[in-house]
């Protein structure tokens, strides 16, 4: 059996959703898993295990069983991350690289095992990592940038070293990005100033742009009429999906489904239809899906 079996006796592609430690990663993941879901797909979140337990306390019907979800199905599955020995916070997302490349194969592994075979990842521009796993498995994959097209260009423009940005010599320099007015130093992503507080995390970003070409696309947060001229200048250097916006949820209308809902999201102070088409193609088995947008805005 590939896959897994609806009610209606059809087979559901797996797309494996993997999530950075943190609110701002986990719920646009969980929101895009929920559009998949309701389009006919078996997804499943994961992420490491201290995101499991605010997601818990959110909602206590989640676990690893598929839930139905409109035309698909959603599950979860965490995993232990040991983050709980790292005492240095630089060293938190060098623990995670680590942790993750060993425990991520077993988990598809192990799904494949049961009749789920995962045919696509999307994980967190934070741990780029994931691409790694995938390229070992032959398993396509796509990080999902939560930011905009614009911040996007940036990156791109700072890792290629495609024009001049603040240095420790010059911290004032003005930035000037393609189909962008003129950036000040203090206007551009603060993760890309040499006074940067969290240099281990600028890293961990920057090592998405090094495993670009492992990727299938790039999927954005973002929409065409919003951003017409730099995602179309981008999409020209590497292949982006804009998917956005996805603050709007798919409604669950499956009779008698159990509830996975809003309330799984973290939530601040708790913790934590249009379609664009993805192809992604494995060596040895050719997959397309159809990811959708929840996107309702009209120019």
């Amino acid at each position: 059996m590939v896959g897994q079996i609806s009610n209606g006796g059809i087979v559901l592609p797996h797309v494996f959703l993997v999530s950075y430690p943190g609110q701002g990663h986990v719920n646009p993941l969980l929101r895009l898993g929920k559009i998949l879901a309701s389009k006919g797909l078996l997804v499943t979140l994961s992420a490491p295990e201290t995101i499991g337990e605010k997601i818990r306390k959110s909602n206590k019907n989640i676990s690893e069983i598929p839930t139905p979800f409109g035309d698909g199905m959603i599950r979860f599955e965490f995993f232990d991350d040991e983050s709980d020995k790292i005492t240095e916070p630089d060293l938190h997302a060098a623990n995670l690289e680590n942790i993750g490349k060993q425990k991520l194969p077993i988990m598809l592994q192990k799904n494949a095992e049961q009749g789920r075979p995962v045919c696509c990842l999307i994980y967190s521009c934070f741990i780029p990592w994931v691409a790694d796993v995938g390229e070992s498995l032959r398993i396509p994959s796509a990080p999902l940038w939560v930011q905009s097209a614009a911040c996007f260009s940036a990156y791109y423009h700072y890792y290629h070293k495609l024009v001049q940005f603040p240095t420790e010599s010059q911290p004032e320099l003005d930035v000037h990005l393609p189909c962008m007015p003129v950036l000040k130093y203090d206007e551009i992503p603060s993760f890309l100033h040499p006074h940067t507080q969290y240099p281990s995390l600028t890293n961990s970003i920057l090592g998405m742009f090094k495993n670009l070409n492992k990727n299938c696309c790039v999927l954005m947060e973002s929409f065409q009429e919003l951003e017409n001229e730099v995602i179309n200048y981008m999409s020209k250097l590497c292949p982006i999906k804009p998917i956005g916006p996805l603050f709007r949820y798919p409604i669950n209308k499956t009779p008698g489904s159990t509830n996975v809902e809003e309330d799984d999201e973290i939530k601040q102070g708790k913790g934590v239809e249009n379609p664009a088409r993805l192809s992604c193609c494995a060596d040895p088995e050719h997959v397309d899906l159809e990811l959708y947008s929840s996107s309702f805005l009209q120019v």
